[in-house]
């Protein structure tokens, strides 16, 4: 649709770009006020002075980072986790959603009301902790994969996008003698690459900034991906262990805000650098599944 470029369209496209230009530095701001606090002195950080731009510019607080005793290791659970807990779950999530996708399923209604009532309703922590400890998963990367691989929101999601998938294809492929699982894995999921990179997105998030359940499953410090770390560093109980090689003169370039700063940033920057490649299959995934149905 065309539109005439009037006085009030224009004064509606000067205040769109406006308000646009408020949220885009609203939501950029904190970025960069953290990666110049990563790059700043000490002295210029105590003293407020840095807010976009570093101050007395130094990558102390990087290398300290990675002399950190349990950084890289971190970074390895925090990969492996992330990997295997996106594969399951997304696999799961597939295989779960396409039957209930269709209409002649028996009972259909009833399963897709019990997914629905677990979005409102959980088990409490205490129940899940007491069933994952009880079938002997505790101190494993199972006990933060297994029990949280499949989203309620995810499924329904994922399930409304394949309801959107002509039946025809399929009755075509089964014509040819194509079975149930090969018309899932050689017809249906090709055509579900958008929802399929948007969950992906969804998952690579969640298990990635997954500390609060490492933190109650797993007893074991080799195992705590990078976030349970930078929890520890964030909060102070783990900025001893950094700080603890630092000589007198490290110190009037190095504090702990530079220190928290840096880590921040160094676990940001993967998932962020993840996500434009899958903009276009993540935007077009969401708003499908959205109004499909």
């Amino acid at each position: 649709m065309l539109y005439r470029k009037t006085k009030g369209y224009r004064v509606f496209m000067i205040f769109n770009f406006c308000l646009l230009s408020l949220v885009m530095l609203a939501i950029a701001f904190p970025f960069i006020h953290l990666i110049s606090i990563s790059f700043s002195e000490s002295a210029a950080i105590l003293g407020g002075r840095v807010v976009v731009w570093p101050i007395g510019f130094n990558i102390d607080a990087y290398l300290r980072i990675f002399d950190h005793p349990t950084i890289l290791q971190g970074f390895k659970n925090s990969i492996f986790q992330t990997l295997l807990g996106t594969s399951i779950g997304l696999f799961m999530t597939i295989i779960c959603a396409y039957p209930l996708s269709k209409t002649f399923l028996k009972g259909r209604k009833a399963f897709v009301l019990i997914v629905m009532f677990t979005m409102f309703f959980s088990g409490g922590l205490i129940p899940t902790y007491l069933v994952v400890k009880s079938v002997g998963l505790i101190d494993t990367i199972w006990a933060v994969v297994i029990p949280f691989c499949i989203t309620p929101y995810y499924l329904l999601l994922m399930m409304t996008f394949f309801q959107g998938i002509p039946e025809s294809l399929e009755e075509a492929a089964m014509v040819d003698g194509l079975n149930p699982m090969q018309i899932l894995f050689k017809i249906v999921i090709p055509l579900s690459k958008p929802v399929i990179a948007a969950i992906t997105m969804f998952l690579i998030v969640y298990y990635w900034n997954n500390w609060f359940n490492s933190m109650i499953y797993l007893n074991s410090s080799d195992m705590h991906p990078v976030m349970m770390i930078v929890r520890n560093i964030v909060a102070g109980a783990d900025l001893a262990s950094m700080g603890s090689g630092i000589g007198q003169n490290d110190l009037t370039t190095l504090s702990s805000a530079s220190l928290k700063a840096a880590v921040i940033m160094v676990t940001t920057i993967p998932v962020v650098c993840v996500f434009p490649f899958a903009q276009k299959h993540f935007a077009k995934g969401v708003m499908l599944g959205a109004v499909k149905g």
